[in-house]
């Protein structure tokens, strides 16, 4: 199974684990070995196998970002709920993986191997940041899939998740109908 990350900021990497948000007849948190799969994709290194109330926790999780992000794009109020969600998961994060010094810098304080609790916190940290980075303007939806995305084109063009996942397809489709509109004439 091939995982795409197209999404720029790792918390929308998590809102992105349906792979179709308007026809999501799959979901790559669902069952243990899916999961499982998709977490070892994320770059973090070594991920303890998810359980299943781990699993529940990222959906829970997934959805807030997508409540919040997603209304974020729309230009519609934000649930509190949903936001409440998100602080609540940061600052269990900040619990339990907070701050250390290195080189006259500061990191958070990651495992060497990921657990559940670990990676809700990275994407919970990951999602307040974009909420008070100035890139949170750059936030976009893709129309055909409805993947959330950070756009980071020079001239802020960009439309679809990605141009070889739905972009083509919607070409293509636009391009077809312009033809079949032109041979009814």
């Amino acid at each position: 199974m091939v995982f795409e990350h197209v999404a720029n900021a790792r918390c929308l990497e998590l809102a992105n684990s349906v792979p179709d948000r308007h026809d999501g007849d799959r979901d790559w948190l669902a069952d243990a070995e899916t999961a499982d799969a998709w977490a070892a994709t994320l770059g973090l290194g070594r991920v303890e196998p998810l359980t299943g109330p781990d699993r529940a926790a990222l959906i829970d999780l997934r959805e807030a970002i997508v409540a919040v992000f997603g209304a974020h794009v729309q230009g519609a109020p934000i649930d509190p709920r949903a936001l409440g969600a998100l602080t609540r998961e940061h600052t269990r994060g900040l619990g339990r993986h907070g701050y250390v010094a290195e080189g006259g810098a500061f990191r958070r304080d990651w495992p060497v191997v990921w657990d559940g609790p670990s990676l809700r916190a990275a994407f919970a940290g990951s999602a307040v940041e974009l909420l008070t980075d100035p890139r949170l303007d750059r936030v976009g939806q893709c129309p055909s899939c409805g993947w959330l995305f950070v756009d980071t084109t020079k001239n802020r063009s960009r439309r679809w998740c990605s141009m070889e996942m739905c972009g083509g397809r919607d070409k293509a489709l636009r391009h077809y109908r312009r033809q079949r509109a032109g041979a009814s004439d």
